[in-house]
């Protein structure tokens, strides 16, 4: 039951934040979307900052693992578009890059929350190259180019809160040319 209610605070809180921004989510708003008063809320999380802390190791958590199975599951022998609109869609899926950018946007400088940021981003790149050299030779070659822009250029779908089938279709285009 205790899991349950703090995995229902962070899914709360998450919401919040991908809507309003970290400094747009309150305590009193999730606290009231889900009918508990804010002593119960601060049972789980005493403070904002240990909320947002915990829905960014989710957040990252989340989108690491989504591509984490993608670079397990990429092939030489899959079409490059196939590949790309898996990737993309593996990234912009909920919880997702859009919450990421919320949170990135929030990050003050030289604080624990931006550490995290960027720590997931670094973390995410090898990821990606790791993937991006289990395709066809032409492919990762030109892809590996365009690696330091892969995930802004996917944050900024994530950020316009695109629609899924433009989204893959303007990420694969950006990658194939």
């Amino acid at each position: 039951m205790k899991e349950a209610t703090a995995r229902t605070i962070l899914e709360t809180a998450s919401a919040l934040i991908a809507e309003r921004g970290v400094w747009g989510m309150t305590l009193g708003d999730v606290a009231k979307e889900l009918s508990v008063s804010k002593g119960t809320l601060s049972y789980y999380y005493p403070t904002k900052q240990a909320l947002i802390d915990a829905v960014c190791a989710d957040c990252t958590r989340s989108v690491g693992d989504r591509l984490f199975s993608w670079v397990d599951s990429v092939n030489a022998a899959e079409p490059a578009g196939d590949a790309l609109g898996r990737l993309c869609e593996a990234m912009l899926a909920e919880p997702g890059l859009r919450l990421f950018v919320a949170l990135y946007n929030g990050a003050e400088p030289e604080s624990g929350l931006e550490d995290a940021v960027n720590r997931a981003m670094n973390e995410w790149n090898v990821m990606l190259d790791v993937g991006v050299m289990r395709l066809a030779p032409e492919l990762s070659a030109k892809l590996r180019r365009l690696l330091p822009a892969v995930l802004p250029f996917l944050c900024g779908l994530a950020a316009l809160d695109a629609d899924p089938d433009y989204a893959k279709e303007a990420f694969t285009a950006f990658v194939l040319g």
